[in-house]
């Protein structure tokens, strides 16, 4: 595990906070609405929703009636709640 995977959600690196806290925000996006709220680089993107998805923050999944799609929403397993600090 790395540091962010046996850390805390404070331990995240600043664009997976980010990612987190728009999709809290939004709600489930496709990864290329997630890419346009956030205005983040592909690369940049990809290793946020990676570290997030690693730590059971969020889920990626694909539309039923189009694959190519990607959502991304947040898990269920792990949720972040500031007031648990």
């Amino acid at each position: 595990m790395t540091g962010a995977e046996s850390g805390g959600f404070d331990d995240l690196p600043p664009s997976a906070k980010y990612v987190y806290r728009v999709l809290n925000d939004e709600g489930p996006l496709s990864r290329k609405e997630l890419q346009g709220e956030t205005q983040l680089s592909e690369s940049t993107l990809d290793d946020a929703l990676d570290t997030l998805e690693n730590c059971d923050y969020l889920l990626r999944t694909r539309k039923s009636e189009d694959l190519r799609q990607v959502v991304v929403k947040l898990g269920t397993k792990r949720r972040y709640n500031p007031s648990q600090k």
